[in-house]
């Protein structure tokens, strides 16, 4: 029985009284009280929904504010060594890494949909800063480099600056406020780089397993790992002397090269070939899957997909896409 039908139940007997002395003699109405059938009150009106915020292009994660995800991205390559303390990368939509010489790390470190008051050190432009980020269009702080670089990064169509342009490089280090005032009016967002998980998505069609660590070995230096945060959700690693967290790390095997420049000063570097196609390992979440990465040129954007030909789908958040060589040991636990 409803409320409704209990109320009128208790009250039926005290009607049928009242009606029948209605008839002989009216009724005073001092002290009664009057009854009412609730009847359908109207309903409340519902709250308005909150507008949801657009997702970071580079995330695939709601921004905080909604001009955020319609910026253009700015990108600073970084030299980390064992000893060294980077700044700002936690801040970081995503952050390409090279195994570069004498036991550092070049990173390339894209932002997009968080700011970082301090990004360094700040290092010199190389092949692989340009051709990882070129599709993405943003604008680049820099300090310098090899001529044959610097021609390279003209002719690709990029915007930047260096420490001799001004005053948003200073010391050594950067921000991202600093590097979007230096830039020219008019940038674009970035292409997305990664076909991000919605709806809960699983991150490859097939042969996904479980993981909770990931490494990479190269010969000449220590292994970079990863390992999952269950609490967090995140992957955490270390670069330098800073702990670094990501929601996804995508390793793509590729071949190095040997590059010998001279000027300004004679010297051998290691360097990607990021062109072309390979083997991929990748973890988001609690699980990680292997397959192919292909990027025909420096338009385009590098394609990730599984075993099966499907594109993998990394759960929102920011990633680290780590170019591994073909001698490296990658390993999943």
């Amino acid at each position: 029985m409803n409320r409704r039908q209990m109320l009128r139940s208790a009250l039926a007997p005290a009607l049928l009284v009242g009606l029948g002395t209605a008839c002989s003699e009216p009724q005073s109405s001092t002290g009664s009280v009057d009854v009412v059938d609730p009847g359908n009150a109207p309903a409340t009106p519902a709250p308005s929904p909150t507008p949801s915020l657009p997702a970071g292009p580079l995330t695939g994660a709601p921004v905080s504010a909604a001009p955020l995800a319609g910026r253009q991205a700015v990108a600073v390559p970084l030299r980390v060594g064992p000893s060294t303390t980077p700044a700002g990368l936690d801040a970081a939509d995503l952050v390409y890494a090279e195994f570069a010489e004498s036991d550092t790390l070049h990173l390339t470190a894209v932002f997009q949909s968080r700011d970082a008051a301090k990004v360094g050190p700040v290092t010199e432009i190389r092949p692989v800063d340009i051709r990882s980020v070129a599709v993405l269009r943003p604008f680049v702080g820099y300090a310098g480099g090899p001529t044959g670089f610097l021609t390279q990064f003209e002719k690709s169509g990029l915007a930047g600056v260096t420490p001799d342009d001004g005053d948003a490089i200073d010391d050594g280090y950067t921000s991202t406020a600093a590097l979007l005032k230096a830039a020219p009016k008019g940038g674009q967002p970035p292409t997305p780089a990664l076909d991000h998980a919605t709806d809960g998505a699983a991150l490859a069609g097939r042969d996904l397993v479980p993981a909770t660590e990931l490494s990479v070995g190269v010969s000449g230096g220590p292994p970079m790992v990863w390992r999952y945060d269950q609490q967090k959700s995140l992957w955490v690693g270390k670069v330098g002397t800073a702990t670094v967290t990501a929601a996804s790390v995508i390793v793509l095997t590729m071949e190095y090269r040997t590059l010998d420049v001279r000027n300004p000063s004679p010297r051998s570097l290691p360097s990607a070939n990021v062109f072309g196609e390979g083997a991929v390992v990748a973890v988001s979440g609690p699980t990680s899957a292997k397959g192919r990465w292909r990027k025909p040129g420096l338009g385009m954007v590098c394609t990730i997909a599984d075993n099966g030909g499907d594109l993998m789908h990394p759960q929102p958040g920011n990633a680290w896409v780590i170019y591994a060589p073909t001698t490296a040991k990658v390993s999943v636990k």
